[in-house]
């Protein structure tokens, strides 16, 4: 087999950029989704289910994209490029799509089809490294891969925040969306990343024909078909090298406890530390007369929050004041539903008497109408009542929101250093091996995960992140350099797809148990998951101890 040519730094940066856009729609998923469901009404111990889809297609679709894009040869379009054009479309629409869902349900599909998507694109960037560097270059090749991943969810986790505090965008729901603006923003900005940076990609990099193309078709040939396919996927699970299976079980633990910080972390700084809880969460009942005149008042207060927000554009910032809300360096304006006091309520809840709006099916899912109507029918007719647990309601909702909007700062944060500290990881790749690499960041963040249930200040979350940066950034490349130079190069694709397994299994394991587990034994703390998240990473730094030196060496290259 001949040497593959060096590639030089810019080469790689080209072949790696996708791979920002995709983490750009993987950050705001990670920030965003637990917080959507909870908008659309999901209790707390739903969450986990409702993330199903994100193992879940990455077990159904990655090895077969891994197993099928290894069989793919194209002169003009290449191996992966097609894979990569694919997912990242559908992928985008699917950003579009998401927050403008109506209901808990439409949010739930299209997190499939996402995710699905994500994943047709994903899996050949990760076989695209061994394609194109030689094994010398691999560390080096994943080591940008996680720079240009840190920089697109550092960027994509804190975008609502950013919309917020710098641009000003409404951060509460409304009558007509349970999703705030910020957030439906967010996911429409992040769409065209996405799709634009895979595209950076495919227009750069070209890929490197089979050394000997008769061969590779006539094995095209004699393998077609969905049958030979799953038959070489369970063939080749019984025959993975030594150094794959001792890396299973530190990627079970770890990606465990990823699930657990991705599940709960966000809206447990919403709730515990912000002290805030999403409209609708803790509705009583009311009757249909009671939703109409919801729906009224509904109207009455966003017709008063945009008059407000008329007087405070009218005002004006400068240019260095809204930079410095941007960042978190100087509080932002207040949301104009601040303005709106108790007495205020009471006044619209007196001009709504008797005049009630029609009220259809859907309003009645909408949590904001939902919070409104249960306020009302519990007042018993005492409007004073009734503006006072609406004024609290709405003002929890906001806190939960600042809340969720800071958690997406927290995960941006640890994405920075992620960033960060991929360029000393390229250094340390030269000198340092990939196994020790990967035990002393794993241990760093364990502590830093750790660390972050037991803080309640808002600013020593972000310190806590600091430590699951480094993990991150260890977690996204340094497994996969281990791997890269213990499989055979014709089956870089399908490894890769098959080491999946061991990342979307954990996954499964957290979405279908972790409710259960919160809801009983952690008594309803979120937090608490976040904690065992920590002491998963402790356990698959110690389990790394158990992987073979051949990992560094490419000794079993021909198992």
């Amino acid at each position: 087999m001949s040497e593959k040519p060096r590639l030089s730094f810019w080469q790689i940066w080209n072949m790696s950029f996708g791979f920002l856009g995709i983490q750009f729609g993987w950050g705001l998923q990670m920030a965003n989704m637990s917080a959507i469901y909870q908008f659309l009404g999901a209790d707390e111990s739903d969450i986990p289910i409702l993330w199903l889809a994100a193992p879940l297609t990455g077990l159904l679709v990655q090895p077969f994209v891994g197993y099928f894009s290894d069989r793919t040869w194209h002169p003009v379009f290449g191996r992966r490029r097609p894979y990569f054009f694919i997912g990242a479309l559908c992928a985008s629409l699917a950003l579009i799509l998401m927050p403008m869902s109506s209901a808990l349900w439409m949010a739930a599909g299209l997190l499939w089809i996402l995710d699905a998507s994500v994943n047709v694109s994903m899996e050949p960037f990760r076989a695209f490294v061994g394609d194109m560097l030689p094994p010398k270059q691999r560390k080096s090749g994943f080591a940008m891969q996680s720079l240009l991943i840190g920089l697109g969810a550092v960027l994509s986790s804190a975008l609502p925040f950013i919309l917020t505090n710098g641009f000003g965008v409404a951060k509460e729901a409304t009558s007509d969306s349970p999703i705030p603006p910020a957030v439906k923003l967010a996911f429409f900005i992040g769409a065209g990343v996405f799709f634009a940076a895979v595209m950076v990609t495919i227009l750069t990099t070209k890929e490197y024909p089979p050394e000997d193309l008769e061969a590779f078709e006539k094995k095209k040939r004699e393998t077609a078909g969905l049958g030979n396919a799953f038959a070489e996927i369970f063939q080749g699970i019984g025959s993975m090298p030594t150094a794959m299976k001792q890396l299973a079980g530190v990627q079970f633990f770890t990606w465990l406890g990823l699930f657990c910080m991705w599940i709960f972390f966000v809206p447990a700084v919403g709730k515990k530390v912000f002290e805030g809880k999403p409209l609708g969460e803790s509705s009583g009942e009311y009757s249909a007369s009671e939703l109409g005149r919801s729906k009224a008042l509904a109207e009455l207060y966003q017709e008063e929050k945009s008059r407000i927000a008329g007087e405070m554009e009218a005002e004006g910032k400068g240019f260095s004041e809204k930079m410095l809300q941007m960042f978190g360096l100087k509080p932002a304006d207040p949301d104009p539903g601040e303005k709106i006091d108790i007495a205020a309520l009471a006044g619209m809840l007196r001009e709504t008497a008797g005049n009630s709006v029609e009220a259809g099916e859907k309003d009645g899912e909408n949590p904001m109408l939902q919070s409104l109507s249960a306020a009302i029918a519990a007042a018993g007719g005492d409007d004073a009542k009734a503006a006072a647990v609406i004024h609290e309601d709405l003002a929890a909702a906001r806190r939960y929101q600042e809340g969720t909007a800071w958690g997406g700062v927290c995960f941006s944060t640890y994405n920075l250093v992620a960033f960060l500290f991929a360029f000393m990881l390229i250094a340390l790749a030269r000198v340092m091996s990939a196994k020790w690499i990967h035990l002393i960041c794993l241990s760093i963040g364990a502590v830093g995960l750790i660390s972050a249930a037991f803080v309640s200040s808002p600013g020593m979350l972000l310190v806590a992140m600091i430590g699951v940066g480094v993990a991150w950034a260890s977690i996204l490349s340094m497994p996969y350099a281990m791997l890269a130079n213990v499989i055979p190069g014709d089956k870089m694709g399908f490894y890769m797809g098959v080491f999946n397994f061991f990342i979307v299994l954990p996954q499964i394991l957290a979405s279908v148990g972790l409710g259960a587990l919160v809801a009983g034994p952690l008594g309803g703390d979120a937090m608490k998951a976040v904690l065992a998240g920590g002491v998963c990473f402790a356990i698959a730094a110690a389990a790394t101890l158990l992987v073979g030196d051949e990992s560094e060496t490419g000794a079993s290259l021909e198992n």
